[in-house]
């Protein structure tokens, strides 16, 4: 009977205790009934955190989903308060936490509008964002996307990062990540599990962001989609290395067109992503499938001539495309019919010269027309 009674005397103190403290204690039985009891109080925002009741549960790893999910379809507006320090709604911190919590991330999709998945926290990155950066189970990630799919392509405001962005640099940042990274361009081979995961996370967010160009074609398998990797690895705007890591592990993946005709070759010549560093993707790309530089889009454009009205230098890039491809330099122009060195007789400029004198040396029988 004192036992009884003592157990009563408990259950009426953590009845009166703050949803706060229920939480940090554990108290899971009691919470259970309390947040049918107080609805009121899920409702408010601590003054320190600027965080709901459903903050505080995306903040503690243990919760039962079952409280979990009646806390969310009480107040499902909580979904979309931001706190005050970091701005994160309560999917930014489960992401950010508890890495494995697919479940949960689950029943709070449930409750967000599409648009909702975008919102930023203060440095400017999604739920995705945070997902990427802290190393979160690759099925987490498969449903914010199929949540909201535009997600792979949004941006942080200040530094235009996307998602990938935030996974490449949280792997570089171990150092485990940064050697297997340097030993894939040395030529090595990397079969680290550690690696394989995160591997598995870049082809998804590239495929993914593939899905979404205009070259896509939406007739495309299924199951070949991983094929166009470097496609949505460029339509990503991912930095250089992690191009070059994709061509060292899959040379293949130079050799698939998208929709338009245009091969990860011509993208990078009529995009230019890097620069003065364009040479070294071009170098990879011609050496994983020298054909791709003779190869015509469904506009009738070669990368030879593409690269020579873009003012691309000879050591920028036109002399990789002849050296992968030497018979381009008896190619005409679809538009002008000229040949690549008329062509940069054709246009101003010192590059134009450099190219002109460079072409006529690798073919000097063309000078004759």
């Amino acid at each position: 009977m004192r036992e009884k009674f003592s157990n009563v005397l408990a259950e009426r103190h953590d009845s009166s205790e703050p949803l706060i403290a229920l939480i940090k204690d554990e108290k899971w039985a009691t919470l259970r009934t309390e947040v049918h009891k107080r609805r009121e109080e899920l409702k408010e925002v601590d003054q320190r955190l600027g965080w709901t009741i459903l903050h505080h549960l995306c903040d503690t790893p243990p919760v039962p989903a079952d409280v979990f999910q009646d806390v969310v379809k009480l107040y499902p507006e909580a979904t979309k308060v931001q706190g005050k320090s970091w701005g994160q709604t309560p999917l930014h911190i489960l992401c950010r936490k508890s890495q494995k919590s697919l479940g949960k991330v689950e029943i709070l999709l449930q409750y967000m509008a599409p648009e909702d998945l975008l919102i930023q926290n203060r440095f400017g990155g999604t739920a995705l964002h945070s997902a990427c950066a802290s190393h979160a189970w690759i099925p987490v990630l498969r449903a914010l996307i199929k949540a909201n799919p535009s997600i792979v392509m949004a941006r942080t405001p200040e530094y235009s990062h996307t998602a990938l962005i935030a996974l490449w640099q949280s792997h570089l940042q171990t150092i485990p990540g940064a050697m297997q990274v340097a030993r894939i361009l040395e030529g090595d081979e990397v079969c680290e599990n550690h690696f394989r995961k995160f591997w598995e996370k870049v082809v998804l967010l590239a495929t993914e962001a593939y899905k979404l160009s205009p070259a896509y074609d939406p007739n495309t398998d299924p199951t070949e989609v991983e094929k166009y990797t470097l496609h949505g690895l460029q339509y990503l705007r991912a930095p250089l290395k992690v191009h070059k890591v994709a061509i060292q592990l899959h040379p293949e993946w130079a050799a698939y067109p998208d929709s338009d005709g245009n091969y990860p070759l011509h993208h990078i010549v009529i995009q230019r992503p890097f620069r003065i560093k364009d040479i070294e993707l071009i170098t990879g790309l011609t050496e994983a499938y020298p054909e791709a530089a003779s190869k015509r889009n469904k506009k009738g454009e070669t990368p030879i001539f593409i690269a020579l009205r873009e003012r691309m230098s000879w050591n920028g890039g036109v002399g990789a495309l002849v050296r992968a491809q030497p018979d381009i330099l008896s190619t005409r122009d679809r538009e002008t019919g000229l040949y690549p060195f008329l062509l940069a007789a054709s246009l101003a400029g010192k590059v134009a010269v450099e190219n002109t004198y460079e072409l006529l040396a690798a073919n000097p029988h063309l000078v004759k027309y």
